[in-house]
């Protein structure tokens, strides 16, 4: 594999973590805090 789409695809990966742990962070602050709690124990719990 090219060196240069091994870096484009790296790159792709990063910005789509940062991409769902923002839109997780955004779906917390917006719920209620007992909805925010049982989020945070989903996804915790598999890991």
């Amino acid at each position: 594999m090219p060196e240069r789409l091994r870096k484009l695809i790296g790159i792709l990966l990063i910005l789509a973590a940062a991409g769902v742990a923002s839109g997780q962070a955004l779906l917390v602050s917006c719920s209620t805090p007992a909805a925010a709690g049982s989020v945070q124990r989903a996804v915790v719990a598999p890991g």
